[in-house]
């Protein structure tokens, strides 16, 4: 028997599945979104476990404690954050319309006539009407990409029927992980010839550990920005009486774009000026309130960059900033939100295994 047909027997574990995937694709992939965020899960909860497991001595008994806790702090948000947010998504679809432009124009007029000379708000009313219908199109371009966001969010929520249904199988696959997951590496390993094998099991230890402070560090600044936004925009209001709904929302929002390096810090706050222009406010519109919310946002970033990240981010993935701008575009391009999401991880497992290659011929 040649090498390669030995190579295939030993990889028919992971070549048929592969292939089955690639073949079902539209079938299989709110099954594999649903295993990267059991991925997740176990990224986030296994130091946790290891602790846990070392202290009581069995890491199946510090999995079904943390399992359950976790089970037991999901389901307390189910029966009252999630609804709420839910609300506010139904909400924020019917306010924000193709219909909702016109008045989105019309108050950024209003506050371009505040601070601006009569002469310059002449000539801005003059380009928004000579490119009126390239400004529509761009609208209508973005609320096509936030309704595209929430149905893939909801295509992964109920991907097997149910929202339950789908969050009990992220939790098998996630408990699986937890106690399978070395087993899964090695089963890998297993099959890499004797050769390579040090070389393989160095670029996964390496990925493995890289990614993985990557992936908590960035969730849990995500989670610090969420919750620092809904915050200082509850205080905003609180001080000024101005109107800004959604505001669970809008804080999320901010959080999860603030995992997209560079674009997800100025993209977390357009919303909130949006929503508070379009929005009918008791107190007249104000350029002085669109500082403001800048500046809250401002300070969200100043706390994540100053105090939060510094020490929960750990390693950095090491790669330049300009080649993560490139990457975050490319990622755009390629797969729109999700694409941005997912483009720096990709690339620092590729150039770990880029150097591990490297290093492996040069001996």
């Amino acid at each position: 028997m040649n090498k390669t047909s030995t190579f295939i027997i030993l990889n028919l574990w992971w070549l048929i599945p592969v292939g089955i995937v690639l073949m079902f694709w539209q079938h299989t992939a709110p099954i594999l979104f649903m295993l990267v965020f059991a991925y997740l899960g176990h990224v986030v909860l296994n130091p946790i476990i290891n602790i846990l497991g070392e202290w009581i001595g069995s890491r199946k008994w510090a999995v079904i404690i943390i399992v359950a806790l976790f089970i037991i702090i999901i389901s307390v948000l189910s029966s009252s954050l999630f609804p709420l947010i839910g609300r506010q998504i139904t909400a924020f679809k019917i306010t924000i319309t193709m219909e909702t432009f016109p008045k989105f124009l019309l108050r950024v007029t209003t506050i371009l006539e505040n601070i601006l000379p009569a002469v310059i708000v002449n000539f801005i009313n003059d380009f928004f009407s000579q490119y009126d219908s390239e400004f529509i199109e761009i609208w209508a371009s973005g609320l096509s990409h936030i309704k595209s966001f929430i149905g893939r969010a909801g295509t992964v929520a109920f991907a097997l029927g149910s929202a339950f249904l789908s969050f009990l199988i992220i939790v098998v696959f996630m408990i699986i992980f937890l106690l399978e997951g070395k087993k899964f590496s090695y089963s890998f390993l297993q099959a890499v010839p004797g050769k390579h094998y040090g070389a393989v099991k160095r670029m996964l230890e390496k990925t493995s550990n890289q990614i993985h402070s990557y992936i908590r560090g960035q969730l849990i600044a995500a989670c610090s920005v969420a919750f620092t936004s809904i915050m200082g925009l509850y205080i905003l209001q609180w001080i000024t009486d101005i109107s800004i709904p959604y505001t669970y929302l809008i804080g999320i929002t901010a959080g999860l774009f603030n995992l997209i390096p560079f674009v997800g810090p100025i993209m977390g706050m357009i919303p909130a000026i949006i929503i508070y222009l379009v929005t009918d406010q008791v107190v007249p519109i104000h350029f002085i309130y669109v500082i403001l919310i800048l500046i809250i946002f401002a300070i969200v970033q100043l706390i994540d960059n100053l105090v939060i990240s510094p020490y929960i981010m750990g390693s950095s993935v090491g790669l330049h900033p300009i080649l993560v701008i490139i990457l975050v575009l490319l990622g755009a391009s390629a797969g729109g939100i999700l694409g941005m999401f997912f483009a720096v991880p990709i690339a620092a497992i590729v150039k770990v295994v880029v150097v591990e290659l490297v290093t492996s011929l040069k001996k």
